[in-house]
């Protein structure tokens, strides 16, 4: 066995535990940030649900409080099962209060030894350096130390993803009844998070299953039983969900756009999407990478990964190129896309003449590589600093509480609903409506829109200037009928007093 780490079992041990320590250290740097870094829309609405579930709980809170945070929480349209949601109210209890930065914990540690899962596959597919490298690139990846922290199911999703590719591939080198159950819970739970899932293990499942003969297959009880657990689970929940509770009929609604297929656009966006989270380099070196893989089940089972990301991109082909958290599963293929890349790197070292010395140079050549990974995450997290947010709309929320109103604010208005505890109306940003007309909605005239969205207002609250200047409709409106307060951070046109024409 040739390679730098497969020489002694013991360094093999220390650098994937060193990996998993730092990788878990970097993400719980900064720790208590609101969490606004990453698309905060998606985050604050998971803090509001579990908000809910912890008041529905809290016998101490003022009565206010706890009817508004659960009317809050049963207000959020569930998208997937509320898992992450139900264990961080769970971990407020044991706190004694609603601290949100708690679901980063959660999201950290499931990510992190789910790198265990990542270096088990690679280093089946290559070797324990290819396996080192994959673990590497999945834990300290700039992006991916921010995103797999978010209060979201997606890096959950991602790591039971990583969990049932390992454990499905073993299955396929070693069939027993065990192994099969094992890659069946872990396929099931994944596509039970979030059911995007699915493009990632079904297209590998299926490349490596129909190396076999289909007879043979439909014969298997062990397949069964995958393809059973598998499934199982969404199929209750979507059901469920679709036609006995029917709270999942909103969750299918601006999702699908093919007309964006032929618009070259779309593409660019994508791309530079991909560019700015996983960056391009490291898709050239993933795609040189699956090339250097052996062919057979090893080269299936990456080249699976990726039409499995292409064909999950296409369905969703606006979001893949609007929301950063949809490329967190092309972070998974990439690490274990660049593990061929690790196995000759490592077999280079090891080939590097010299005695005790020279191995030592090398060693600490790697702690470099390390610490240059970590560095540019550990100055993003703290190149920004939220803190100063949850007071400025507690201020807003206080003053307007019981004043009915419309606002433009970030995050359809989830921070003001977060922080200040004052749920507005949402008056639609300029993607909304960009959106609304990509799936075929009519937009009604601006005049029409602002009475719908103003009748009955007090208020009409501004805090997304950038969004606010690019609606010169709305701007010159409001700024044309009504007085305005205008204060650090925001615009309040009083709809109670128009002006005098």
């Amino acid at each position: 066995m040739t390679g730098f780490f497969s020489q002694s079992r013991f360094w093999q041990r220390l650098a994937v535990l060193a990996l998993l320590l730092i990788g878990l250290a970097i993400r719980w740097m900064d720790l208590t940030d609101p969490p606004l870094d990453i698309h905060p829309t998606r985050q604050l609405h998971s803090a509001l649900m579990a908000r809910g579930l912890y008041y529905a709980t809290s016998p101490e809170a003022p009565a206010w409080q706890v009817d508004l945070a659960i009317e809050q929480g049963k207000r959020e349209a569930v998208i997937e099962p509320p898992v992450m949601e139900t264990l961080t109210a769970w971990l407020y209890r044991l706190a004694g209060g609603e601290k949100v930065w708690l679901a980063r914990l959660f999201s950290s540690f499931f990510w992190v030894v789910a790198g265990l899962a990542v270096f088990g596959l690679a280093a089946r597919i290559t070797s324990v350096d290819g396996g080192i490298t994959a673990l590497g690139f999945y834990l300290l990846q700039t992006y991916g130390v921010l995103a797999s922290r978010t209060f979201q199911p997606d890096p959950l999703m991602v790591s039971l993803i990583a969990a049932a590719l390992w454990a499905f591939y073993a299955w396929m080198e070693s069939p027993g009844w065990r192994r099969a159950i094992i890659a069946g819970l872990f396929s099931g739970a994944a596509v039970y998070i979030k059911n995007v899932s699915v493009f990632f293990l079904a297209i590998p499942f299926l490349l490596l299953l129909l190396r076999k003969d289909v007879k043979s297959l439909l014969r298997n009880g062990q397949v069964w039983l995958i393809g059973t657990l598998s499934l199982l689970p969404f199929v209750i929940y979507t059901l469920y969900g679709t036609f006995v509770a029917k709270f999942l009929g909103q969750q299918f609604s601006f999702r699908f756009f093919p007309n964006l297929w032929l618009e070259a656009a779309n593409y660019s966006r994508w791309i530079d999407k991909v560019n700015s989270t996983v960056g391009i380099p490291a898709v050239i070196l993933g795609i040189v990478g699956v090339l250097l893989l052996p062919a057979g089940k090893p080269r299936k089972l990456v080249l699976g990964l990726w039409v499995g990301y292409l064909i999950y991109g296409m369905t969703f082909a606006y979001h893949i190129g609007t929301h950063d958290y949809y490329q967190l599963p092309l972070l998974l293929i990439l690490a274990i896309s660049l593990a061929p890349l690790g196995d000759r790197i490592g077999k280079a070292l090891t080939d590097i003449p010299g005695g005790w010395k020279s191995r030592l140079s090398r060693f600490v050549f790697l702690i470099v590589v390390v610490g240059l990974a970590v560095w540019p995450a550990r100055d993003a997290l703290r190149s920004v600093d939220y803190r100063a947010e949850p007071a400025f709309w507690r201020t807003l929320g206080d003053r307007l509480r019981d004043e009915p109103v419309v606002g433009l604010t970030q995050d359809y208005g989830y921070r003001m609903a977060f922080y200040g505890w004052d749920s507005i109306t949402n008056w639609p940003g300029s993607g909304d409506l960009a959106v609304r007309q990509l799936a075929g909605r009519v937009t009604p005239e601006f005049e029409e829109m602002f009475q719908k969205y103003a009748d009955g207002k007090s208020y009409f609250l501004v805090t997304w200037f950038d969004d606010y200047d690019r609606q010169p409709s709305l701007r010159s409106f409001l700024q044309g009928h009504y007085p305005v307060e205008s204060g650090e951070g925001y615009l309040l046109f009083d709809l109670q007093h128009p002006l005098v024409p």
